[in-house]
């Protein structure tokens, strides 16, 4: 190998482990941790956003229940209203058709009373008759001035009938005094019990009706409760729609100091290799000119030999998958702190992001194990919309955070390596665009790198 191979070989591999080194990089590392705190904030300003806006909801659900049930007290209270209007109409007729007949009962009492009236008068003069005349003596003195007896029976019979007449009067005179208080008693007990059914009936009527103003004003009231809260929900929608704006924009922030960190690591490790390239090259100048001084002029340099560069191993994976989308790896196989629960956890991937539309591809051939949203107790919880390829062999591959619809694969389906699965999304526990990678071997996460 000539020494300019050798020299790329060497940058080449010092690079790769200033990118991979976990050495700190101290240039706006103060930086990164405000921006991550400030995402941090954030996000929990959102989850009392979003507990908020569930509260709203529960509200909005409460009001509309009320509104319903407010709704059929008042239909119920209408039909109640209609009902008695009825029954006052029917009690109004009633009382016309009383009246009618109070009106032909007076008629009736006039018409005895003068009767009475009239006998009360008869019977007056009768009795000045016989005050006049004397007292009831004088009967007697009538028949017994009889000539004969024949004379004596018809002056007999006549006094009779007069005595009768008196009192065929005097039992008239009774009767109708009865007839005219029992009509003057029963008049009054109608009127009176058809004036108590009208009050009753015009009290349930005016409850009626003032009970079904209060539901009017009741469901204006919960209308205008329900619009309030709707609006405090939109409120909070457009808070929720301002945070998640603000917290993108940290997450690019975030990014971006990321990305300049890697920059700087890489411009230092290229640096680095120079300078030790340098020296190397120096020295070994410094070499040949001493062996020049030592040897004679016409003595032949022997060719240097060939270095020899360590080979991958035999039980090495290097190769065996392809970079499953392109973009900028934001998150290794490590612990962390979860950006979206804020929870210490063993991060069992690779985070690859990238703006805009990003294809996401197989990066090995196999089988599809699942293809879908990782719903809560589904073993891919939190994935978001997620595919599982198997390879066999023991090695399988998960790829998360997919875009809504952008799935190209079902389960059972056979893939190529490099096949289009999906596109690169943010769905599920995740903070911005991004593509969740990991290997499982013997169904247990490895770091990807040395397979990639």
């Amino acid at each position: 190998m000539t020494y300019k191979k050798l020299l790329v070989n060497s940058l080449a591999i010092t690079v790769a482990v200033g990118l991979f080194s976990t050495v700190p990089t101290n240039v706006k590392a103060a930086d990164l941790n405000e921006l991550q705190k400030q995402q941090q904030a954030i996000q929990q300003q959102r989850s009392a956003v979003d507990n908020h806006i569930d509260e709203k909801d529960h509200e909005v659900s409460i009001l509309e229940r009320k509104q319903q049930t407010t709704a059929a007290e008042l239909e119920s209270l209408v039909k109640s209203i209609t009902e008695t209007n009825k029954k006052l109409q029917k009690q109004q007729q009633e009382v016309a058709v009383t009246n009618a007949e109070v009106s032909k009962l007076k008629n009736e009492i006039v018409v005895l009373q003068k009767s009475i009236d009239d006998r009360l008068n008869l019977l007056k003069d009768r009795a000045r008759a016989i005050q006049v005349n004397g007292n009831g003596q004088e009967y007697m003195n009538v028949i017994l001035a009889s000539d004969n007896f024949s004379d004596f029976i018809d002056r007999a019979t006549m006094v009779s009938t007069l005595v009768n007449a008196d009192k065929d009067i005097m039992n008239d005179q009774k009767k109708d005094e009865d007839a005219l208080n029992g009509k003057q008693k029963q008049t009054e007990t109608k009127l009176a019990g058809l004036k108590k059914l009208s009050t009753e009936i015009a009290l349930s009527k005016n409850n009626l009706e003032s009970q079904k103003s209060q539901k009017d004003e009741l469901i204006l009231a919960i209308a205008a409760e329900k619009d309030l809260t709707q609006q405090q929900k939109n409120d909070l929608l457009s808070q929720q729609g301002e945070l998640a704006a603000n917290e993108q924009a940290i997450a690019g922030n975030i990014q971006a100091e990321k990305n300049r960190q890697a920059q700087q690591q890489l411009a230092a490790a290229r640096k680095a290799s120079e300078e030790r390239a340098a020296r190397e090259a120096a020295a070994q100048a410094r070499s040949k000119v001493v062996t020049r001084t030592e040897t004679a002029a016409a003595t032949p340099t022997p060719e240097a030999p060939p270095v020899s560069i360590p080979s991958i191993s035999a039980g090495s994976q290097t190769g065996m998958f392809i970079k499953p989308a392109a973009g900028i790896l934001t998150s290794g196989f490590s612990d962390r702190t979860n950006p979206v629960t804020g929870q210490h956890e063993s991060h069992k991937g690779q985070d690859i992001a990238a703006g805009g539309s990003v294809p996401i591809y197989a990066a090995a051939g196999g089988t599809v194990v699942f293809s879908g949203f990782g719903a809560p107790g589904s073993g891919y919880g939190g994935y978001g919309y997620v595919v599982e390829v198997d390879h066999g062999n023991g090695y399988q591959t998960l790829y998360g955070h997919m875009r809504a619809g952008s799935l190209q694969v079902v389960a059972g389906q056979s893939v190529s390596q490099g096949q289009g699965i999906g596109m690169m999304g943010s769905t599920g526990q995740s903070t911005g665009q991004h593509l969740h990678f990991e290997i499982h071997k013997n169904g247990v996460p490895v770091d990807p790198s040395p397979y990639i």
